[in-house]
C-alpha cells in the first residue's frame, strides 16, 4: 500500500508539462519546494497560534494558501509565473517575521534559496540574474536596517524560540538540498547528452557509412597502436588486405544496389570472423583491410585462408539474384617490417600478385 502511494505521489510530482516553452525541469522543482513549504507553515502557525500571535498565524496560513497556488500553476504550464509568486512572497514572509519576531531566528538565510531558485531558470538572461542577486543584497540590508531602528520586541521565550531556528533550519536545508538535487540532475543529464553526442560524432568520424565497419582513417590510429604493442612488448600482428573479385562486374551488371548488398553482407561475415582474432575495415571501394593480433603469423595464414573460403561458399541473394563471389588477398607479419607504411604495402603487392595469378587465393610469400 505504502509503495503504491509512494509511486502514484512520484508520478503526480514529475507529471511532465504539455508547453514547450515549459521546464519540466523548474515544474518540478517548485512542486516539490512548495510542498515542502507548505508542510513547513502548517507547522510554523501552530507555533505561532501557541505564543497567541494571531498576525503571524493567520500570515504562515495566508501563505499556505499561495504555496497551494504555486502547486497549481506548475500543473497549468505557468511555472514561471509561480516561479515569480513564489519568490516574492517568500521575500514579503521574510520581512514581516523578521520585523515582528527577531533576526536571530533565521528567516533571512531563505534568501539563498529564492536567489538559487531564480539562477535555475535557464530563461533568465545571466546579466539579470546579477542584478537579481546586488538586489537581494539590497533588500537583505534593508530589513537588517530597520530591524536595528524598530524597538526591541518582546522575546517569545527560550523554548518557541529554539523550536523556530530548528524548524527554519530544518526548511532552509530542505529546500536547499532540493535545489542542489535539482541542479546536479539538470549536469549529470546534460553532461551524459553531451558523451553521446560525442559518442555519435566520433562513431561518424571512424565509420563507414556503407558497411558500418572502421574507415580508414580509426584503422590508421589502431594501426598505430599495435605498431607502439609490438615495440614495447613484442605483440605481434599481421595485416591482410581483402579484395573482392570481378567487382565492377557485379555493378555493371546488378547495378549499384546488388553491389552495395555485396559490401554490407561481406562486412558482416568479415565483422562476425574477426571477431576475437583482430579488427577489420574498409579500407576503400571493395578493399578491406584485417588485423590479425597475438598471434604467429602461419596461424594468421590459416586464418585467413579459410575466411576466404567460407566467402567463396556463401551465396549473396539479393531480391531475385543470387551470387558467389571470390575474394583474393595478401597479407604480411608485422615483425618482417620496419614501419606500418611497409607491411601495407607489402600485404598490397602479394593481393595485386594473387590478382594477376588467378585470384581466389591468400598470398602470404613473395
Amino acid at each position: 500500500m505504502g509503495t503504491k502511494l509512494w509511486e502514484k505521489f512520484k508520478e503526480i510530482i514529475y507529471k511532465d508539462v504539455s508547453r514547450e516553452s515549459e521546464s519540466n525541469d523548474l515544474s518540478v522543482l517548485l512542486r516539490c519546494m512548495a510542498i515542502a513549504e507548505i508542510l513547513y507553515l502548517i507547522l510554523l502557525s501552530g507555533i505561532m497560534a501557541y505564543l497567541n500571535d494571531g498576525f503571524l498565524c493567520l500570515t504562515a496560513v495566508f501563505n499556505v494558501g499561495i504555496m497551494a497556488a504555486v502547486l497549481i500553476l506548475t500543473y497549468e504550464d505557468r511555472s514561471i509565473v509561480g516561479m515569480y509568486l513564489y519568490i516574492i512572497v517568500n521575500h514579503v514572509f521574510i520581512a514581516i517575521y523578521c520585523l515582528r519576531t527577531d533576526w536571530k531566528y533565521y528567516y533571512a538565510p531563505m534568501i539563498l534559496v529564492c536567489i538559487m531558485l531564480f539562477y535555475f531558470n535557464a530563461r533568465v538572461s545571466m546579466k539579470t540574474k546579477v542584478y537579481y542577486s546586488v538586489g537581494e543584497a539590497v533588500f537583505t540590508a534593508a530589513v537588517l536596517g530597520v530591524a536595528n531602528m524598530l524597538p526591541m520586541n518582546p522575546s517569545v521565550g527560550e523554548g518557541p524560540g529554539s523550536l523556530i531556528v530548528i524548524l527554519n533550519i530544518l526548511i532552509l536545508t530542505t529546500l536547499s538540498s532540493l535545489e542542489a538535487y535539482a541542479y546536479s540532475l539538470k549536469y549529470t543529464r546534460n553532461e551524459e547528452k553531451i558523451i553521446q553526442y560525442n559518442k555519435k560524432l566520433e562513431d561518424m568520424v571512424s565509420t563507414d557509412a556503407l558497411t558500418g565497419l572502421w574507415n580508414r582513417r580509426a584503422m590508421n590510429e589502431h594501426l598505430s597502436l599495435l605498431e607502439n604493442g609490438f615495440r614495447k612488448h613484442q605483440k605481434n600482428f599481421a595485416v591482410a588486405i581483402l579484395d573482392i573479385d570481378f567487382f565492377k562486374k557485379v555493378n555493371d551488371t546488378y547495378g549499384h544496389g546488388m553491389g552495395d548488398y555485396v559490401l554490407k553482407s561481406l562486412s558482416s561475415i568479415l565483422k562476425e570472423t574477426m571477431e576475437g582474432l583482430g579488427s577489420v575495415a574498409r579500407w576503400g571501394g571493395e578493399e578491406f583491410l584485417l588485423t590479425f593480433e597475438e598471434m604467429k603469423f602461419d596461424e594468421a595464414v590459416r586464418k585467413m585462408d579459410a575466411l576466404r573460403e567460407h566467402i567463396a561458399a556463401h551465396e549473396f541473394a539479393f531480391k531475385d539474384v543470387n551470387l558467389h563471389l571470390t575474394v583474393t588477398g595478401g597479407i604480411e607479419d608485422y615483425s618482417m617490417t620496419d614501419s606500418i607504411d611497409a607491411v601495407i604495402t607489402k600485404a598490397d603487392e602479394r593481393l595485386y600478385a594473387g590478382k594477376t595469378g588467378g585470384r581466389n587465393r591468400i598470398v602470404s610469400r613473395d
